[in-house]
């Protein structure tokens, strides 16, 4: 009886590992890496710059899987991302089975303007909007010219005027010390001396009961 059982146990054994097995590549299966980017992103940047746009991807072996880049013109083209390209991909790993796939683009051009969309596996992504501007260089340079002359006038005007009041200032109150200079001379002029007179000789009181002594001439 002993070889029957040890040969039923084998066959369950088996059986119980080959249940196992198919239920892990069952669920293997039904994990997908999954692309998200979120719907209506848009990129801007500027003529020369480096910019980068990227999205999420979740999988679920331990390796990421490889992700691709497409632009959409007439149709989905893949992005040319060879060493003699200026677009570069680039992969970040967050965290456990989830990572960002990034699309660089170096010196960025004019014509890298339009609709992007990563796909990793069979999942595709929604589409990212790049727009590339006229060069920041020569922004930078037509508002620094107008913000040098602001600074100029800025530090020149108060001066100016600085001097000018102050020139005013003193103009005046010189007019107005020549002026009441003036004006108490004049005062002193026209007012008359009080003080008597030291020649003139002080006459005495006449009195009203006295007469007038008349000189009388001897008869010759």
């Amino acid at each position: 009886m002993r070889p029957y059982w040890c040969l039923t146990i084998l066959r369950v054994s088996v059986c119980a590992a080959l249940l196992l097995t198919l239920d892990a590549d069952s669920k293997e299966s039904d994990c997908e890496v999954q692309v998200g980017v979120i719907r209506n992103t848009v990129y801007e940047g500027f003529l020369g710059d480096d910019l980068r746009i990227h999205c999420t991807v979740q999988f679920c072996s331990g390796s990421p899987p490889t992700v691709s880049w497409y632009k959409l013109e007439t149709s989905d083209v893949p992005v040319n991302v060879s060493s003699s390209s200026h677009i570069k991909t680039e992969w970040e790993l967050l965290k456990h089975l989830e990572g960002r796939s990034f699309l660089i683009f170096q010196k960025v051009r004019r014509n890298d303007s339009g609709a992007y969309q990563c796909q990793g596996g069979g999942s595709l992504s929604h589409y990212i909007n790049v727009s590339v501007h006229g060069e920041l260089t020569t922004v930078a340079m037509t508002t620094s010219e107008p913000l040098t002359e602001a600074v100029t006038e800025d530090t020149f005007w108060p001066f100016v005027y600085r001097a000018v009041g102050i020139t005013v200032f003193f103009i005046t109150m010189l007019t107005l010390g020549v002026a009441s200079r003036r004006r108490c001379e004049g005062k002193c002029r026209d007012t008359p001396s009080r003080q008597p007179s030291h020649d003139a000789l002080p006459t005495s009181p006449i009195n009203e009961n006295s007469q007038p002594c008349l000189e009388i001439n001897p008869p010759s």
